[in-house]
């Protein structure tokens, strides 16, 4: 077994990568334009750093003949409030910074880029998730919240960088097959990046 495998246990469905590329080609803009966003979630009143991080990002864009635009960080969706994005919509448009694109209600969007609500764009991630793993430069990390604790604790102690990386990073080095056994037998896991080495084939 190998990496393609192991990418089509975890993303079965999913389409290619390339799908995506053909759906969301290069913007046509000059080249010295630049691209800037605003993604607040909507989990209260816009604050003062949102406004000014908003001023700087659409005079970017207006100066270079670009797009600002507005994508809901939606993912925290039990902390969110109500009529949250259509504070933020009116927010921004208070203040003379309404987007190019993005979300214009509670619903509707504008943009060929879309869907600029963070929630809706889980499968174009889990393509690129999918060919990350099937690269080798992604794997199943299958340590529980305690196996992580521990494993700080230990760094603490030997006084090193505390995280998941190199010798510790256990579950960077289980072979392919082993990892497609343990998702199908319901093992949790979560995905992480592989860094600073080239990726290998593992049998």
């Amino acid at each position: 077994m190998d990496y393609k495998d192991l990418a089509n246990v975890i993303f079965p469905d999913v389409k290619d990568f390339s799908y995506y590329e053909e759906k969301y080609p290069r913007r046509n803009l000059n080249e010295d334009a630049i691209v800037t966003r605003f993604a607040p979630s909507p989990t209260g009143f816009v604050h003062i750093g949102g406004l000014y991080q908003s001023v700087i990002a659409k005079k970017l864009a207006n100066q270079t003949k670009g797009i600002f635009f507005l994508r809901i960080e939606d993912t925290d969706q039990k902390r969110e409030v109500e009529n949250g994005v259509l504070d933020i919509i009116a927010s921004l448009r208070e203040f003379g910074m309404a987007p190019d694109e993005g979300m214009i209600d509670e619903i509707k969007e504008k943009g060929d880029y879309g869907p600029y609500k963070q929630s809706l764009r889980k499968e174009i991630y889990q393509s690129y998730a999918k060919h990350l793993i099937e690269k080798g430069c992604a794997y199943p990390c299958f340590c529980k919240s305690e196996d992580l604790e521990q494993m700080r604790q230990k760094q603490e102690l030997a006084k090193e960088r505390t995280g998941y990386y190199g010798v510790w990073s256990k579950c960077r080095h289980i072979p392919v097959n082993e990892q497609i056994d343990k998702i199908k037998n319901g093992e949790e896991y979560i995905l992480r990046f592989k860094s600073g080495r080239k990726s290998r084939k593992e049998n």
